[in-house]
């Protein structure tokens, strides 16, 4: 648990983030915490309750864009999110981030204001780099990783180099926007020129974010969902239900925007100094 004073600074820099995004003409929002349907992203795990069946959201994202397709504009939202299975020195199962979606957006523009967002809760003065998803490669032994990993594919060596290779040195005393995601690892991002246009954000090694210009298309949406959930299966992963709701928001009309879902906890991280994410946290999963 940490100090009172701790909390305080904690919270001063939580008014900070709210207002940051008031001053620029976002609407807050607020949506459920538990939902009849969950992502279906093949690298995460939920919580799920067993009677009623529901799930903890690990983002507000389909949520949110079925208010962008209701004609709610430029919205935020600072919540809680959950995430199973997930651990070490920036993670806890329940954790905060800050989303906000932006009308007209490009990708870039996002970008530009992540780092005014992030410069002002910090104090710092970082520089923007973009550095694009192959580039991160270059120096990694493909040949010798194979060798030792036999079974795994490539996508699945490329995440073990990012993780236990690449990530640590990202974004040193800058912050540097990893950008041009091969199509597989689109998400929920739009493709344009045969490069997802995904961004993710590191901070002195720290991931901070992850953004797109979004996918608007439902019918490749749809696509995109079916694909995912054959991987989990294949990975002996649950399998939740789709969110036909959203599904009907994107064939409704979903205006053309950018979006990110920012790590608060992290972010405090950053402000104050600290290196665990248990340093800003009052109850982390080991207290709670």
């Amino acid at each position: 648990m940490i100090d009172v004073d701790t909390w305080k600074q904690r919270q001063n820099l939580h008014y900070k983030v709210r207002d940051f995004f008031l001053k620029r003409g976002l609407l807050e929002i607020d949506v459920p915490m538990l939902s009849t349907t969950s992502g279906t992203d093949p690298q995460l795990d939920y919580f799920e309750t067993l009677s009623p069946a529901r799930y903890l959201a690990t983002s507000p994202e389909f949520f949110m864009k079925r208010l962008l397709a209701n004609g709610f504009g430029d919205i935020f939202c600072l919540t809680h999110a959950f995430r199973k299975n997930e651990s070490g020195g920036q993670h806890n199962s329940e954790f905060n981030i800050a989303e906000w979606y932006r009308i007209g957006f490009s990708a870039e523009d996002l970008q530009q204001e992540i780092l005014d967002l992030v410069n002002e809760i910090t104090g710092l003065n970082l520089s923007l780099k973009r550095t694009a998803w192959e580039q991160l490669f270059e120096k990694v032994d493909f040949k010798k990783l194979k060798a030792e990993h036999k079974d795994w594919t490539l996508e699945e060596i490329e995440d073990y180099a990012m993780s236990s290779i690449i990530e640590q040195s990202l974004g040193k005393n800058c912050a540097e926007f990893i950008v041009n995601y091969p199509p597989q690892r689109a998400a929920l991002a739009k493709i344009c020129k045969n490069v997802a246009c995904r961004f993710e954000l590191y901070i002195n090694g720290i991931e901070l974010c992850n953004g797109y210009e979004e996918l608007i298309n439902a019918e490749e949406q749809r696509k995109r969902f079916s694909e995912d959930l054959e991987k989990r299966k294949k990975t002996g992963k649950p399998i939740p239900k789709t969110d036909d709701n959203f599904l009907a928001a994107l064939e409704k009309g979903m205006p053309e925007c950018s979006g990110v879902a920012l790590g608060l906890d992290r972010l405090y991280m950053l402000a104050l100094g600290k290196r665990d994410i248990n340093e800003v946290l009052l109850f982390g999963d080991k207290e709670a």
